[in-house]
């Protein structure tokens, strides 16, 4: 790899990296709008002035690459001034509405104004005006006049979903992004023209006005949209999720998602079960699960009285805490794991037919079941079902559940199948508790806890362990996420090696 120097550090850093990538690893910032690393050089913002070493012009550094032995300079005065002249000319006709704009706090122009303009603004002549809040496609709004013509949002539906959608019209000032008529943005990506557009020019009409950016917390996640497992960021304010955005993973989604996969925050904030049910009353959490200690003794241990119905929508620590749980104190129970859901879209970019986040897991882990509706056909004492809403899925199960005694449902929200149950207990989703999935090329990601439990919610290990106490088994579960690996990486072959700290923000494939 060449060594290159920025600002005489020096650094090695991988051919044909550019000069943006390469000031970035030195822990330098370059002020940019136009380059992006999935969309690469367009060259026509300018803001990325540098110097080399004997190069008597200023160059762009999105557009000048590493080789053995380049020095450039990313603060000299000269810099400094066309930044400031760059920034200049970016504010002639930008809108100073930074307090009532979506963006402000997430805003490139506002930043990058702060640490590199700070120069006595010397327009003395009107603004040009151009369209303002203008829909223009289903999710996305556009401020015409906020925009910096970066051009990043047309590369992105030409060059990524092969759509475009957006194209530049008219010229000098008064060039602006729009649409045709007759072909809105309507992609299955759109969304990410929001995330990668550098000011507030588009914005998300979800997200639009719900909430400041400085009083939202963001913790790293995972998609539930579907088997692809694409990483995000989860922004919550005071308990709430307001919307999910891509997180760079190189092996999984790169710097994309999916607009539907991004609606899927909005089932971690409605028709959540918070509170026990026994007999649809609510009730304490100590009473709900000595009640469900009882429901299971009396339903007995033997094979076949109680199966546990799992779902591809669980955690590998779930999955495996509730597989144990059979086993140890269900007296062997029959543990399956299946979905009647309906499968999605599947395209080339990201999204994948199959709907949930860990089937995968669920065939390492032995417990899926492609015909669910065969395996729940015979019935009998009691059906203990954890996040699966099969009811909801397909309204036609519930002559499935008929055929049991008894349901008892652990779920994040209320549904149909819950409404069929005699004992509700809430549990934790994704959003509130530390785990894993696994996706369909078996690559095991980590998620974190972003918000606090809602209401009695525990996770599905936490609450079975204190049912196995409620039934006598005090020496069953586990002290906290680390010792379920530790036992689980024990257990399963697939998992060998794997902990928390080694799958880490990329992900690690399973052994095969």
């Amino acid at each position: 790899m060449p060594k290159v120097f920025v600002n005489d550090r020096e650094i090695e850093v991988p051919e044909g990296t550019n000069m943006i990538q390469a000031a970035k690893a030195a822990g330098i910032e370059i002020p940019h709008f136009c380059y992006h690393p999935g969309l690469g050089v367009d060259g026509n913002c300018r803001l990325c002035m540098i110097e080399l070493d004997g190069v008597p012009k200023p160059q762009i550094a999105c557009n000048t690459f590493a080789k053995e032995g380049l020095k450039i300079r990313t603060d000299t005065e000269r810099v400094r001034e066309l930044r400031r002249a760059m920034l200049e000319f970016f504010f002639l006709n930008h809108p100073l509405d930074c307090p009532i704009c979506d963006q402000s706090g997430e805003c490139l122009l506002q930043d990058f104004y702060m640490r590199h303009g700070r120069y006595e603004s010397r327009l003395d002549l009107p603004k040009v005006h151009k369209r303002k809040a203008v829909a223009i496609g289903p999710r996305v709004v556009l401020d015409a006049e906020r925009c910096v013509l970066c051009r990043r949002c047309v590369r992105f539906c030409d060059n990524v979903t092969g759509t475009g959608e957006i194209r530049v019209v008219n010229r000098g000032n008064r060039s602006e992004i729009t649409v045709l008529p007759d072909h809105p943005l309507d992609n299955a990506y759109s969304l990410n023209t929001v995330d990668i557009c550098p000011v507030g020019a588009l914005t998300s009409q979800d997200f639009r006005f719900k909430c400041r950016t400085w009083f939202l917390s963001s913790a790293k996640s995972i998609c539930i949209g579907c088997a692809r497992g694409c990483n995000i960021h989860l922004d919550s304010s005071e308990g709430i999720a307001y919307r999910l955005r891509p997180r760079e993973n190189q092996s999984v989604n790169r710097w994309w998602m999916c607009d539907d996969g991004r609606m899927t925050y909005r089932a971690l904030n409605d028709d959540r079960c918070e509170v026990p049910l026994v007999g649809g009353v609510e009730t304490e959490h100590d009473f709900a699960v000595a009640a469900i200690a009882e429901r299971l003794r009396s339903a007995g241990g033997a094979p076949g009285r109680i199966t546990v119905l799992l779902s591809p929508d669980m955690s590998n620590e779930s999955l495996y805490a509730a597989r144990a749980f059979a086993e140890k104190i269900l007296g062997g129970s029959r543990a399956i794991a299946g979905s009647l859901k309906t499968p999605g879209i599947e395209d080339d970019l990201l999204r994948r037919a199959d709907p949930h986040p860990n089937r995968r897991g669920c065939d390492i882990l032995g417990v899926w079941r492609d015909d669910l509706r065969a395996e729940l056909a015979s019935g009998g004492k009691l059906l203990l079902a954890i996040q699966n809403d099969i009811a909801d899925h397909d309204p036609a199960s519930l002559d499935l559940l008929r055929r049991y005694e008894a349901v008892i449902c652990l779920a994040t929200n209320l549904n149909r199948t819950t409404g069929s149950a005699s004992i509700v207990h809430p549990v934790t989703p994704q959003s509130e508790c530390d785990g894993t999935f696994t996706n369909f090329e078996g690559r095991v990601q980590r998620f974190r806890r972003g918000m606090p439990a809602r209401g009695d919610a525990l996770t599905v290990a936490e609450l079975l362990a204190r049912v196995a106490v409620a039934m006598k088994h005090p020496e069953f579960g586990w002290v906290n996420l680390n010792q379920i690996w530790k036992e689980m990486a024990g257990a399963v072959p697939a998992f060998a090696g794997m902990s928390p700290e080694t799958i880490g923000d990329e992900g690690m494939e399973a052994v095969r």
